[in-house]
């Protein structure tokens, strides 16, 4: 994990040889996304792309995505992004380079479209809390921000400070603190706003990266146990007439 860390912030810094801002941010997340692409199992897909649900509602591009694609294929693939119905999604991963509060605006914005899609006709759910149990047509899409710094000075209140924009962007785009479940920054440490809690380690960003990937792994683990099967008639035709009875 050491040298996988080390890989992504070299990779990182060759972004920076690019002058257009999009492009460094897609540098930066494809380089992320091999990551997990190399290491998780077959069953789950890697890319970047944008969610649907029956309604026709949409997600906006996302940096990149985890899918089930044993069971879920995408309604669409086009030359570099997926059209991914939203029972397919697991987790959504936003890369930023640098960490600020307009950056966190655009995230919850994105986050709480994320959290608006209806799989299986029902709203994505909020992380659970105390070991609450799971109903079985229930589906959650763990939302998680990965920074490689924060424009935050990282002394020892950068956490309570990091969390209170959090809260403010959430507020600001009208969505749920919960709709992000992580917010790791490589080089200061880990922040779940649901818990109103973090983590600091700032002396160890070895530990960060690993603990980023943990936190995900386990929950796909989870996840992938609850998920029921895609009912596809419901994003065919919407009416039902044609049919007569003999």
């Amino acid at each position: 994990m050491e040298k996988a860390k080390q890989r992504l912030v070299l990779e990182g810094d060759d972004a920076a040889s690019f002058q257009h801002k999009g492009i460094r941010g897609d540098e930066r997340a494809a380089s992320l996304a091999k990551f997990f692409r190399d290491r998780l199992p077959d069953r789950f897909g890697v890319d970047k792309g944008e969610a649907i649900d029956y309604m026709d509602t949409r997600t906006g591009q996302l940096d990149f995505v985890i899918y089930d694609r044993a069971r879920c294929a995408p309604v669409h693939a086009g030359n570099e992004n997926l059209l991914l119905p939203c029972e397919a999604l697991y987790c959504v991963i936003e890369v930023k380079t640098i960490v600020t509060q307009d950056e966190l605006d655009t995230s919850y914005t994105a986050a709480g479209k994320v959290r608006s899609l209806k799989p299986f006709k029902k709203a994505f759910i909020a992380a659970r809390q105390d070991g609450a149990g799971a109903s079985g047509d229930t589906a959650r899409c763990m939302y998680v921000l990965f920074g490689y710094t924060s424009n935050l000075s990282n002394d020892a209140d950068w956490a309570h400070k990091e969390y209170l924009r959090l809260l403010s962007a959430a507020k600001s785009s009208r969505a749920a603190p919960d709709c992000v479940e992580r917010l790791f920054v490589l080089d200061r440490g880990i922040i779940n706003p649901q818990r109103r809690a973090g983590k600091w380690e700032a002396a160890n960003a070895a530990s960060v990266f690993l603990e980023s990937y943990l936190h995900i792994v386990n929950f796909l683990g989870r996840e992938v146990e609850r998920r029921k099967p895609v009912d596809w008639q419901v994003y065919g035709p919407r009416t039902n007439s044609g049919w007569k009875s003999f």
